[in-house]
C-alpha cells in the first residue's frame, strides 16, 4: 500500500520545509511507502523555489506548480489526480492537527474500509486551542452545514483528511468550489452518494498567520452553503412547503376576515394608478441610496445600473424565501468588478437602516395613535416591546455587528449615515404612502394606522418563512388595520392589494432590468 500526502501551499515559504520534514519523519516512523505532493498555488513569496529545491533533493517529494492562483481546493484536486497512492491524505502546512493521528485516519481507510476519514475538532474527545471568535464561527458554520445541507458530520473544514483513491476520484469533478469550501462540498457529495466516512477526534492547535479571515471568508462560505442548498432537493421541498404555507395563510385570513368578492366593487381603480407611479419612483430612490453608499467605498456606479441591481435583488426576494435576492445583487454588481465583500457591506448597511427605520416608524405610530395609553393594551404593548427589542438588537449593533460581517460596513455607516438615514426614511414613507392610497381607493383615510401596519408587516416579512413574506405580511397588516377600526374583510383586501401591487411591479421591474443587463434568469438562479 502506498500513501500520498498532499500539502496545499500558498505563500508558505516560512513553514513549508519544516512541514515536509515533519511529514517525512512520521511516514518513515510508521513504515509507509509514500510520496509527498506540494500543491503550490501561485505563490509570490518564494514558496515555489523552496518546493522545487525539496523535490530535487528527494524523489519522493513532488512539486506541482501553478503560475497563477487556482484556489486551494482545485490545487488539492489536481494533486489527487496526479498521485500514485492507494490512500490519499491532505493536511495543512501549518500542521495544526497533531501528527499522532496520522495512522488513525490512514488505517480507517486502508484497514477498516472507510471511503473517507476526517479529523474533527468538534467531537467530544477532541482537544482544540484557538481564539473564541474562531471557535464560535466554526461551530456556527458547521451547524448551518448540517441543518441546510443535511450533513451528519460535525466538522467539515479540519485540514486533516484521508481518502480511498478510487472513491475520491469518482467525485472530484463534481465539486464546483475551488477554494475553502472545497472540503465541505466534497463531503456533502460523498454523503449523498452513500460513502462511508469516519470522523476522528483530534488534538488541534491553530497555527500562526492563519490565512482564513473570519468576516471575509465567512460570507463567502455562507454563500456557498446557500448555493448548494438552492441546488438540493431539500431546497425544492422547502420552496414547495413555503408556497403552500403562503396559500394556507392567505386562505385562512380570507375566511377569518369574512372577505367577499363584492368588497372589490368599492375600489377606485384610478386612485390605484397613483400608487403604481409612486412605487416605481421608489425604485429610483432605492437605486440612489445604493449608488451613494457604494460611492463611500470608492465604487462610482451609474444610477440606472444601481436601480437595475436593486430591482433584480428585490425580484428574487419576492420569488424565494431567506432574502436570497441580496446575493443576486452581488452577482449583478460583479459585472462592474465590484468585490463580493464590498457589495455585501453595502447591502448589510441597507438592511440595518431599513430595520431601524421601520421600527422607529412603528414606535412613533403607536405613540401617536394611543398616546402612552397603549402600554395598558396587551396587543399594543406587545407590539411596542417587539419594536424595542428589534431596535436595540439592530441599532445598538449597527457599527459593531455589521462591521464584523464585512470589513467595510462600519465605514459606510459612518461616512454615509445622514444621507442613508434620510433616503431610507423617504423610502419607507413612500412604501407607507402606497398602502395609504390603496386604503383611499376604498374611501377610508387613516394615515397613522397605515404607518404602523406597513412597518410591522415589513418586520414580519423579514422572517424567511415564505417567498416575499407572502402571508405573513398580509396577516400582520390585516390585524393592525382591523384593530384600528377598519373592518376585517376590508383590511384583508387592502393588505392583499397593497402587497400584490408591490410584488407584481417588483417582478416586472426585475425582469425588465434583467433584459437591460443582458442576464438570463436561469443564469441568475
Amino acid at each position: 500500500m502506498k500513501v500520498t500526502v498532499v500539502l496545499p501551499a500558498y505563500n508558505e515559504a516560512k513553514r513549508l520545509e519544516r512541514a515536509v520534514e515533519e511529514v517525512k519523519r512520521w511516514m518513515e516512523r510508521e513504515g509507509y511507502d509514500y510520496e509527498i505532493i506540494i500543491a503550490e498555488d501561485g505563490s509570490t513569496d518564494g514558496t515555489d523555489r523552496i518546493a522545487s529545491k525539496l523535490a530535487r533533493e528527494d524523489s519522493r517529494v513532488i512539486h506541482m506548480h501553478s503560475d497563477e492562483r487556482i484556489g486551494r481546493g482545485r490545487a488539492i484536486a489536481n494533486a489527487f489526480k496526479a498521485s500514485s497512492g492507494d490512500v490519499l491524505v491532505y493536511m495543512d502546512v501549518d500542521l495544526s492537527t497533531d501528527m499522532r493521528h496520522l495512522r488513525e485516519i490512514i488505517d480507517a481507510v486502508a484497514v477498516e474500509g472507510y471511503d473517507i476519514a476526517i479529523g474533527s475538532r468538534l467531537l467530544k474527545d477532541s482537544v482544540t486551542e484557538r481564539p473564541l471568535k474562531r471557535d464560535v464561527a466554526s461551530k456556527v458554520y458547521n451547524f448551518l452545514v448540517r441543518v441546510m445541507l443535511g450533513s451528519k458530520l460535525r466538522d467539515h473544514q479540519c485540514g486533516f483528511k484521508a481518502f480511498k483513491r478510487e472513491s475520491v476520484l469518482r467525485i472530484l469533478d463534481e465539486v464546483r468550489d475551488r477554494h475553502w469550501f472545497w472540503d465541505t462540498e466534497l463531503l456533502i457529495i460523498a454523503q449523498r452518494k452513500g460513502y462511508r466516512i469516519k470522523e476522528i477526534p483530534v488534538r488541534w492547535r491553530q497555527g500562526e498567520d492563519s490565512k482564513v479571515k473570519v468576516a471575509r471568508d465567512g460570507i463567502y462560505m455562507f454563500s456557498q452553503i446557500l448555493r448548494m442548498w438552492l441546488e438540493s432537493e431539500r431546497s425544492r421541498k422547502f420552496m414547495a412547503f413555503s408556497a403552500v404555507l403562503s396559500a394556507v395563510m392567505i386562505i385562512s385570513l380570507a375566511l377569518w376576515s369574512g372577505f367577499k368578492l363584492s368588497m372589490l366593487s368599492r375600489m377606485n381603480v384610478k386612485v390605484l394608478l397613483i400608487a403604481v407611479v409612486i412605487y416605481l419612483i421608489s425604485f429610483v430612490l432605492r437605486g440612489y441610496r445604493c449608488m451613494y453608499l457604494m460611492s463611500k467605498l470608492g465604487f462610482y456606479l451609474p444610477l440606472q445600473f444601481c436601480v437595475e441591481g436593486v430591482a433584480v435583488s428585490q425580484m428574487v426576494n419576492v420569488m424565494v424565501p431567506a432574502r436570497v435576492g441580496d446575493l443576486a445583487r452581488v452577482y449583478v454588481f460583479k459585472m462592474k468588478e465590484v468585490p463580493v465583500t464590498s457589495s455585501l457591506s453595502e447591502i448589510a448597511v441597507e438592511r440595518v437602516f431599513d430595520l431601524t427605520t421601520v421600527t422607529l416608524i412603528a414606535l412613533a405610530s403607536v405613540v401617536v395613535m394611543n398616546g402612552y395609553r397603549f402600554l395598558t393594551t396587551p396587543l399594543y404593548s406587545l407590539a411596542f416591546l417587539a419594536c424595542i427589542v428589534v431596535f436595540m438588537l439592530v441599532f445598538s449593533k449597527m457599527e459593531n455587528v455589521v462591521g464584523r460581517i464585512v470589513r467595510d460596513a462600519g465605514l459606510i455607516a459612518k461616512r454615509g449615515f445622514v444621507v442613508a438615514a434620510f433616503s431610507t426614511l423617504c423610502i419607507w414613507l413612500l412604501d407607507s404612502l402606497i398602502c395609504y392610497i390603496v386604503l383611499l381607493a376604498f374611501g377610508i383615510s387613516n394615515a397613522v394606522a397605515v404607518l404602523l401596519a406597513v412597518s410591522l408587516a415589513n418586520i414580519a416579512k423579514a422572517v424567511p418563512i415564505t417567498p416575499g413574506g407572502i402571508g405573513a405580511y398580509e396577516a400582520v397588516m390585516t390585524a393592525v388595520l382591523s384593530i384600528s377600526g377598519v373592518s376585517a374583510g376590508l383590511a384583508f383586501v387592502v393588505a392583499v392589494i397593497d402587497h400584490t401591487l408591490k410584488n407584481a411591479l417588483t417582478v416586472l421591474m426585475g425582469m425588465l432590468s434583467l433584459t437591460s443587463l443582458n442576464i438570463k434568469l436561469k443564469d441568475l438562479i
